[in-house]
């Protein structure tokens, strides 16, 4: 009998030893219930519109990141209309999504959804374009516009010689991108006292609208030396009315994004000059930056990218 006690206490043993164990390949099995976990992480990118190059290759460049890091990406068409990017905004809070981008219509409008996420504890920033009250975000990534329209104007008043009638084409008034590098503008404007700006309307972003803006301008028989825009897409229509009016080699044309049919025209001598903002660069640091807030990792409260001037001198550096 005392032997069989003896057996059984062996082999009791034993199997309680063996119950602790973990299997083989459970470290394996961990890492892919991380991978599993990423994967199911969605984000929303919202968009203040999708109707040119620059957003294109901004949004490009946020699916790309995303796909680098596992994990989903929404991606929401504001089409210039606040309400609709509220909206938006509301529904990636509604279901939960892990982290929101946004790139906002408006500077104030957006800031009730900003609000709305923080209070249901959703990471949100902004990327390329800030809000007033900027703090109420997680961060923002982007450019310095104000710096981008500095850039920009300098170069048109050094080539104007210091003198002249200039024209702005502005973006949807109220955006942070055409509030800031019209800023920019004036800044400049302020050391040159003999530019005289005749003419200063918005555009919205749209290569049409400036298209009928600047021919409704040479109709007037304006003197223009320059006109500025606060993209590439509305620069690319003023350089179709100014070419269409046979003035091209009397009226510069200056746009900013770097967009490839404006570096294309940079390379062919029709626009003056272009300013990139880069743009690629500054979508993927969003992206990864949501990722980072969301995962719980500290970030900086702005990450800012910087501009470059794209002229006829180093345009080939930048054509793909």
């Amino acid at each position: 009998m005392l032997a069989v006690l003896l057996a059984l206490t062996l082999v009791l043993s034993a199997g309680c030893g063996n119950a602790t164990e973990q299997p083989a390949d459970s470290v394996g099995n961990g890492a892919e219930s991380r991978e599993a976990d990423l994967s199911d992480q969605r984000y929303a990118l919202l968009m203040s519109h999708m109707t040119n190059a620059f957003t294109m290759e901004m949004s490009g460049a946020v699916k790309a990141k995303a796909d680098e890091l596992g994990v989903q990406l929404t991606i929401f068409d504001g089409e210039h209309d606040v309400a609709k990017q509220i909206s938006q905004a509301e529904t990636a809070i509604t279901q939960g999504y892990a982290g929101i981008m946004v790139e906002p219509v408006s500077v104030d409008g957006i800031k009730p959804a900003v609000t709305a996420a923080k209070a249901a504890g959703i990471p949100i920033i902004t990327v390329n374009q800030r809000i007033t009250d900027q703090e109420l975000a997680d961060a923002y990534v982007g450019a310095n516009p104000v710096e981008g329209g500095e850039l920009e104007m300098r170069t048109a008043a050094e080539d104007m010689g210091g003198k002249g009638k200039v024209a702005f084409l502005l973006g949807p008034m109220g955006s942070d991108g055409q509030i800031g590098r019209t800023k920019g503008y004036y800044n400049i404007l302020g050391q040159y006292g003999d530019i005289e700006v005749v003419y200063e309307q918005t555009a919205n972003w749209k290569t049409d609208e400036a298209l009928k803006l600047v021919e409704n301008w040479l109709q007037t028989g304006a003197d223009l030396s320059a006109i500025v825009a606060n993209n590439d897409g509305m620069a690319m229509g003023a350089l179709k009315a100014v070419e269409d009016a046979r003035l091209q080699d009397k009226i510069k044309i200056y746009g900013l994004d770097a967009t490839p049919d404006a570096l294309a025209a940079v390379k062919e001598g029709r626009l003056a000059a272009t300013i990139s903002q880069s743009t690629t660069e500054q979508g993927m640091l969003g992206m990864e930056t949501i990722f980072k807030i969301a995962n719980g990792e500290e970030v900086p409260a702005e990450i800012i990218v910087h501009h470059t001037l794209i002229d006829k001198d180093n345009v080939g550096e930048y054509i793909k």
